[in-house]
């Protein structure tokens, strides 16, 4: 018989990590979407990022595994790979975020190619490591389980952005603040793997998650915030020459 509370976590632990790696599928879905139907390419585009989304974390996944268990020393090395891979992930996402010419860029690509979709599946690969630390007393059945459940939560969000898409032509001031809003959150959830690995793999401080999830938060709110205040002041020195 399987334990109530037991499942709670598994499902739990899949909506955080699900929404997590697809908020990005989700916003991505939203962007293109004019140019998904036009080139009938909507199915291609879900089918792709679900795939991606739910093989990348688990490959991730199976190669901090079976190094853990084959080499137990090298389990902190582990944690500091994973916090520094979805680190550099983070960074070069938010720096690209705050750049209007990479946003302009992003908009402009039109064409469903795998190089696109591999953009927004490469957080799911780095999440993989990270997420053993999550499932470490778990029966090996349920972690593969918990992949394809993820998998299906990231396919809902491609849906979510297509019916949104259909609701908004264009994206107004207004939006753009929930856009913000939204990946502050999305950002968060990612770092929260790479918290989580650090501290219970290298750190071996068994605190928990709820906790590591308010880290997460609060980290990822100062870090936007100083490179915000970064990039604003760029743009002054900048215009301050012109």
């Amino acid at each position: 018989m399987i334990n109530v509370e037991f499942l709670l976590e598994i499902i739990i632990a899949c909506v955080i990590m699900g929404c997590g790696i697809g908020a990005d599928v989700a916003i991505a879905t939203f962007v293109r979407a004019q140019q998904l139907a036009k080139q009938n390419q909507t199915g291609h585009w879900i089918i792709g990022v679900t795939l991606t989304h739910t093989v990348f974390p688990m490959c991730g996944y199976l190669l901090a595994y079976f190094s853990i268990q084959s080499i137990p020393l090298l389990t902190p090395i582990i944690g500091v790979l994973a916090f520094s891979f979805i680190a550099y992930f983070l960074l070069q996402e938010l720096n690209g975020y705050l750049r209007a010419d990479d946003a302009e860029q992003s908009e402009g690509q039109s064409l469903v190619t795998f190089a696109l979709i591999l953009a927004v599946s490469w957080d799911a690969l780095w999440s993989g490591p990270a997420k053993s630390a999550q499932v470490m007393s778990w029966p090996n059945a349920w972690v593969f389980l918990s992949f394809l459940l993820v998998g299906c939560i990231v396919a809902l969000c491609a849906f979510i952005g297509l019916f949104f898409a259909k609701k908004f032509n264009h994206m107004n001031s207004r939006f753009s603040t929930f856009i913000a809003l939204g990946l502050w959150v999305q950002y968060s959830v990612i770092a929260y793997f790479g918290f989580l690995a650090l501290i219970r793999y290298t750190l071996s401080i068994m605190i928990s998650g709820w906790q590591i999830f308010m880290l997460s938060f609060v980290i990822t709110a100062i870090v936007m915030m100083l490179l915000f205040i970064k990039n604003e002041r760029n743009q002054l020195s900048q215009n301050s020459i012109i």
